[in-house]
């Protein structure tokens, strides 16, 4: 059965800034893989700088920040797996795998499944959205 793609291209980034983070326009943006939000570039072992804050805000852990990315983005829309191993908000700036030929998981199946690329969003109808390596 054909499948229908959905693609998209980001050259901005809209996500939860971190409870009292400081933005500050034009500074390096990060993604905090182990929290999912968005950080101001800091030691860590755990960021993802993606580009630059696009405006000046403090995070309450609810408000959105505006992300300049480094560079467009290109990515597509796959069905997620079923819990409990199911993509979920929380995953996003990690790996998804590859479960079949039109679906990501959030678990590597004991290590036995490729890297389908990276998470950026995740939607109950769409599925994961995921930037391919």
């Amino acid at each position: 059965m054909r499948r229908m793609t959905r693609t998209e291209s980001w050259s901005y980034f809209e996500h939860t800034l971190a409870n009292t983070e400081v933005a500050e326009e034009g500074h390096m943006a990060c993604l905090d893989t182990a929290t999912a939000l968005i950080v101001a570039g800091q030691p860590s072992t755990t960021l993802r700088p993606i580009g630059y804050f696009d405006e000046d805000l403090t995070g309450d852990g609810a408000k959105q920040v505006r992300v300049r990315l480094f560079r467009e983005l290109q990515l597509h829309w796959w069905d997620n797996d079923v819990a409990p191993n199911d993509v979920q908000a929380a995953d996003i700036g990690n790996d998804a795998f590859i479960l079949d030929s039109r679906t990501v998981s959030a678990s590597d199946g004991t290590a036995t499944r490729s890297t389908a690329g990276t998470v950026w969003a995740v939607h109950s109808i769409y599925g994961v959205l995921i930037e391919h390596p």
